[in-house]
């Protein structure tokens, strides 16, 4: 089969960052020989973690640019567990290696000599502690990067964080009559692969519905089961440009679309606004802290503007636990 119809058989040994660079190298250089299709085996990995997404997602952007597809083999249920809760599973398909006869295998990358591994090491550790042991890919990321992608940037985030569990601390204020303040307690609990849930204690009658706005934001791995997504446009947040996405509730109610604006840089989510049928308006804003390591809120700033009631709540996130054990029925109140 002619090179330019072929697909090109590549295979990541391993996760390290050596690894990666063949594999990223070897799929450049076969698409500068014409293939039009990569097909990746992961089977030597046994979990798919965040340098190895980054390194799918830039071979993925440059078969897209050479008119090219990527699709992936693997049996692994972790790997593909990943896949699936990352929504990055809708960008690459899984399929069985080529025959032989539909392939070409191009040429290895060439292996860097020892001395220049030792300095790519010591680059990549001074590079991870000066991110705070946080990951982030390419800052082009933008409007002319699929939603699903960047939602999958998002859920890849803390990829050794397994569980948290916090306090939130909210203070709900009507802006309106009969201007009650009210303040709330509640504890979050997140858990891989798709489970987030608030949980608040004492909350009045006038407050229900608005103490699950801290909950409706919940983990982006599940946005693509619940949400339609598409892109809206950049948006000025903190003195820089976020991308924003929509999503659109499969199974509608009362909310028209909801807008995330999506820092690309570091990947967290800066704010978010809920469009009601009505008219109302919930915004919402986010900072971030890091605690053992991982990127999580610090605090949320909300304000509530629906027919007949303006309100605002400020909400602090404290007594972070990591990586403990919660069980399966905290994630029970149906909030999705």
């Amino acid at each position: 089969m002619p090179a330019s119809t072929a697909t090109a058989s590549l295979r990541l040994s391993g996760g390290s960052a050596d690894d990666l660079r063949v594999l990223l190298e070897s799929a450049r250089a076969s698409l500068k020989c014409g293939a039009k299709r990569l097909h990746v085996d992961l089977e030597a990995l046994e979990r798919l973690d965040s340098p190895a997404i980054a390194t799918l997602i830039t071979i993925l952007r440059a078969a897209r640019l050479d008119n090219a597809d990527v699709a992936l083999g693997t049996t692994r249920p972790a790997v593909i567990d990943t896949l699936r809760v990352t929504g990055l599973d809708k960008l690459f398909p899984r399929e069985a290696a080529p025959e032989p006869s539909e392939s070409f295998v191009p040429p290895p990358a060439a292996k860097p000599k020892k001395a220049a591994l030792r300095r790519a090491a010591a680059g990549l550790v001074a590079v991870a502690a000066l991110l705070g042991a946080q990951w982030t890919v390419p800052a082009s990321a933008g409007l002319e990067t699929p939603p699903e992608e960047l939602v999958g940037h998002l859920a890849a985030q803390n990829p050794d964080m397994h569980t948290f569990q916090a306090s939130l601390h909210v203070d709900f204020q009507l802006r309106t009559f009969p201007y009650i303040a009210q303040h709330l307690e509640g504890t979050a609990y997140f858990k891989r692969p798709d489970n987030y849930e608030v949980i608040f204690s004492n909350v009045p009658s006038y407050a229900h519905g608005f103490d699950k706005l801290f909950a409706d934001i919940g983990d982006p791995s599940d946005w693509n089961r619940r949400f339609h997504l598409s892109l809206a446009g950049e948006r000025e947040v903190g003195g820089h440009r976020d991308v924003v996405v929509r999503l659109v509730q499969r199974v509608r109610g009362m909310i028209d679309h909801e807008d995330v604006a999506v820092d690309t840089h570091a990947w967290r989510i800066d704010e978010m606004e809920w469009h009601y049928y009505n008219g109302g308006v919930i915004s919402m804003t986010q900072d971030y802290q890091s605690v053992n390591g991982f990127s999580v809120l610090k605090a949320q700033h909300a304000t509530i503007r629906i027919p007949y009631i303006h309100a605002s709540a400020e909400g602090r996130y404290d007594a972070y636990r990591t990586n403990v054990a919660i069980d399966d029925t905290v994630f029970t109140r149906g909030n999705k």
